[in-house]
């Protein structure tokens, strides 16, 4: 029986079957998400550490190799892209597509923080992060004023940015430029090599004169 006769003959089956299948059209369309960002899992990494006041060659020797060296036996690696700047090391790795990549995330900030015991002293802790779009931002704002430059970053950073961290779906708020509060030392060549010191001496004494610590607590009489 073709379908012709079967629609003559039986004209309800046909209604039946085509009902059935707008329900399920009807069904699929309010099921399908869009999304202008949809998840991928990009297999990439990057691990950042910055070294203050080192050079180029300080920082691959002293960093970046170390580092190299440790999460090239993480496993799924397929290649590792190594750059040294001044006071800067950056570790782009690339995942081959099988990987896990919050395992293999989890390897290689594993393997860094068994290298980091061979850094030198002055090398702040590395920062491992995955590629994902979930953390490209959203919305750029610019803003402006007539008041003080510092006094206005002050103000963003202190006031406007934590507000705006406490809106709810907010994930991170990154406050970028402006004028940041700093002290300038300018140094007297003559002198400072007349006292035999270094820059790097002076650098270490001015970090020294600079910390804070714990005193306890204090008890009055009531």
């Amino acid at each position: 029986m073709t379908i012709t006769e079967l629609s003559i003959k039986r004209p309800s089956l046909i209604i039946v079957v085509f009902l059935a299948l707008a329900m399920t059209g009807v069904f699929g369309y309010f099921q399908l998400r869009y999304e202008l960002l949809p998840r991928m899992n990009i297999p990439y990494a990057s691990i950042i550490t910055v070294y203050p006041g080192a050079s180029p060659s300080e920082v691959e020797n002293s960093v970046t190799k170390k580092l190299e060296d440790a999460v090239s036996t993480v496993e799924k690696i397929g290649n590792i892209y190594a750059t040294s700047y001044e006071g800067l090391s950056v570790l782009t790795i690339e995942f081959r597509r099988t990987a896990n990549i919050d395992v293999a995330i989890q390897d290689v900030q594993r393997k860094v923080n068994s290298a980091a015991g061979s850094f030198p002293r002055d090398v702040r802790p590395s920062a491992v992060q995955k590629f994902s779009f979930d953390e490209l931002p959203i919305i750029r704002m610019g803003v402006t004023s007539t008041m003080p430059s510092r006094e206005f970053y002050q103000l963003l950073k202190d006031q406007i940015q934590p507000r705006f961290s406490k809106l709810d779906g907010v994930g991170q708020v990154s406050l970028v430029g402006g004028d940041i509060r700093e002290i300038k030392i300018n140094l007297d060549a003559q002198k400072v090599r007349a006292y035999g010191l270094s820059i790097a001496q002076i650098t270490q004494i001015v970090k020294a004169s600079n910390l804070d610590f714990p005193t306890g607590t204090v008890k009055g009489a009531k």
